[in-house]
């Protein structure tokens, strides 16, 4: 695997943008709930079970949308142009199995017809791959990794 086949740039742009739309898909998930908590109008009484769950669900994409709000705000602290050569925030590393890039929890993507695994520092994974170097081994969850490249 050559991480030369990974624009970094254009990897931060497309999870970028996959966060952008999980903010629009949950800013209209909310104010479709506030909207049916609003139509149903005022409690019946204190214990208005319709009314409630609405006013839940609306709390919890509120709460989506800024996980997401924030994923864009770390992503747009990742400088594309430089390189450490270290394992950590905007790094892709390339292992003889996967593809890493260390940003926010994003799981698996397709970029360019290439599986790639974003994940934040704050996986387990992470901890396997933190202070390692090319040519590093490394095991998590009973697999053995070789790190092949770091970008």
């Amino acid at each position: 695997m050559e991480t030369n086949t990974i624009d970094k740039k254009e990897l931060i742009a497309f999870c970028i943008a996959q966060q952008q739309q999980t903010v629009e898909t949950a800013r209209r998930a909310m104010e479709e709930a506030q909207r049916e908590a609003n139509d149903y109008g005022t409690p019946k009484d204190r214990y208005d079970g319709f009314r409630n769950q609405q006013l839940r669900k609306r709390d919890l994409q509120a709460r989506q949308m800024q996980q997401a709000l924030d994923s864009v705000a770390i992503l747009e602290l990742i400088d594309p142009e430089t390189s450490s050569g270290q394992i950590g925030l905007g790094a892709i590393i390339d292992t003889d199995r996967m593809t890493f890039f260390i940003a926010v929890g994003m799981g698996m993507i397709d970029l360019n017809g290439k599986q790639i695994a974003v994940i934040s520092p704050k996986v387990p994974i992470y901890s396997a791959l933190r202070d390692k170097s090319v040519g590093d081994t490394f095991d998590f969850n009973n697999q053995k990794y070789k790190i092949l490249n770091i970008t």
